[in-house]
């Protein structure tokens, strides 16, 4: 297990989450769009709106993520006595991701109402809560929370897992140094998205909605998956997205856990060698 303090894995965090939003913003865009039933942009710079929010909304999500993973995997350390296993490794994972609703929750809203407005970013927030009320930044929560614990749990979780049972694989003696990663990052991201999918559409058709006296079939996540069902023909439709977003988390799960082992194995290396 790494040595490296929470501290020290939120700055890794922080700085991973900002790499995975300059290379990925264009599939959130596209994936917001097909889910909220809107035009995809016209211009290559139109696939970049909302970047500056995602990009300061992602890192401090991924700084929460990596630095209450290894928060908790301390403190299951401390309880048990010894480190986590497989199971206990998943768990921690899913923890974290579920602590950092509480960032994405508002962070996200924000992001959507701005890529319907047109405005900039701070004006988008000031006109928000000036309507809506400061608490109204969390709505769309509930599903924002299950979603973040089960994202989460599939790339800090279930990728390094599967990889460290790989690389002692015999399975794949012969094949490229690389496969173990490049199967476990696909299975973990893949099995991310699958899993998530539902609760994200329902999160954006709830942020993207935010009135419910306006649109009542919007007002919880309830009424919003029923309605969501009913427009698009059955359960099919709470998975619409799942193509850019697909892309977008596997993605994520490579650029994550690469930036975060690169970095840990070169802390680790550097005070072993001192």
């Amino acid at each position: 297990m790494s040595t490296l303090t929470p501290i020290e894995h939120t700055a890794i965090g922080a700085l991973a989450g900002v790499l995975e939003v300059s290379v990925m913003q264009p599939t959130v865009t596209v994936k917001n769009a097909l889910q909220e039933g809107r035009a995809l942009p016209r211009t290559p710079l139109a696939f970049y709106r909302g970047y500056l929010v995602n990009a300061g909304s992602i890192a401090p999500i991924t700084a929460v993520q990596f630095g209450a993973n290894r928060f908790y995997e301390l403190a299951l350390k401390k309880l048990t006595g010894k480190d986590s296993n497989q199971a206990g490794q998943i768990a921690v994972a899913i923890a974290a991701g579920s602590t950092s609703s509480l960032i994405s929750t508002p962070a996200e809203l924000i992001m959507i109402q701005q890529g319907r407005n047109q405005r900039a970013l701070l004006a988008e927030a000031q006109s928000y809560v000036a309507k809506n009320g400061i608490t109204a930044l969390y709505r769309g929560f509930g599903p924002t929370f299950i979603r973040e614990g089960l994202y989460t749990g599939g790339y800090l979780g279930v990728t390094p897992v599967l990889l460290e049972f790989l690389k002692g694989s015999s399975a794949l003696e012969g094949y490229p140094s690389s496969t173990p990663l490049m199967i476990a990052g696909i299975t973990g991201g893949l099995l991310a998205v699958t899993s998530t999918q539902p609760f994200d559409t329902i999160k954006t058709r709830m942020q993207a909605n935010v009135v419910p006296k306006e649109t009542p079939e919007y007002r919880n996540s309830i009424t919003t998956m029923q309605h969501v069902m009913k427009q698009g023909g059955g359960l099919k439709a709470l998975w619409s997205g799942i193509a850019p977003r697909a892309l977008r988390i596997v993605g994520a799960t490579f650029i994550l856990n690469g930036t975060r082992t690169f970095i840990v194995d070169k802390v680790e290396a550097s005070r072993t060698s001192k």
